[in-house]
């Protein structure tokens, strides 16, 4: 299992790349938003880079708030949960090529919006915040501490809530929107029976 600098630099690591990823898809897609603004909120910015930096810091600087082995298992837990940030960057990027310029970082409608309903969306509402949860969950993986669990718990609190807030306005205000809820669940796929009716 790795620990102190080299577990703090891979979290550094994956939590930039997903950063990078997602400010190019906003640039490449703000150009297109006939929206006021960027899709990006900087409140939200703010209060996810402190997370990161206080995620970056402890396993140097607070080392007794993670779990630790040196047993062989450790480190095939690391693995998984870098297996699990690599899906999320994948789904993250599948998302919001779907999305283009109806993302933002906070609810609103846009003009001309209309229902995404392809790619990841065609088998979840919300893809892109299930995408933070598989990356949250492979970052307490790759660093099991006390302080990536309350990341953890405060990103589905924060994005359920978000998704609920989303979904009141758009079904409200986006004509075929409430009939894409009913049959598209919200953030995990049904598994559905091959063959059949369908």
């Amino acid at each position: 299992m790795i620990t102190g600098i080299y577990q703090a630099a891979a979290i550094l690591i994956v939590v930039v790349a997903f950063y990078t990823l997602d400010s190019l898809l906003i640039s490449r897609y703000d150009r297109q938003r006939q929206a006021q603004g960027s899709g990006r909120s900087w409140e939200f910015t703010i209060v996810a880079l402190t997370m990161v930096a206080l995620m970056v810091v402890q396993p140097i600087a607070w080392p007794w708030l993670g779990i630790y082995t040196a047993a062989w298992w450790g480190a095939c837990i690391q693995i998984i949960g870098l297996a699990l940030i690599i899906g999320a960057l994948i789904l993250q990027t599948w998302a919001r090529v779907h999305l283009r310029q109806f993302y933002a970082e906070r609810v609103e409608i846009q003009p001309q919006h209309t229902v995404v309903d392809t790619g990841p969306y065609a088998h979840v509402r919300h893809p892109f915040f299930t995408s933070l949860f598989v990356f949250v969950i492979g970052l307490l993986l790759l660093n099991p501490s006390l302080l990536t669990l309350l990341v953890v718990i405060y990103t589905f609190w924060d994005f359920s809530r978000a998704a609920r807030q989303e979904e009141a306005l758009l079904s409200e205000n986006l004509p075929g929107y409430a009939e894409y809820m009913a049959h598209t669940p919200r953030f995990i796929p049904r598994i559905r029976k091959s063959g059949g009716d369908e």
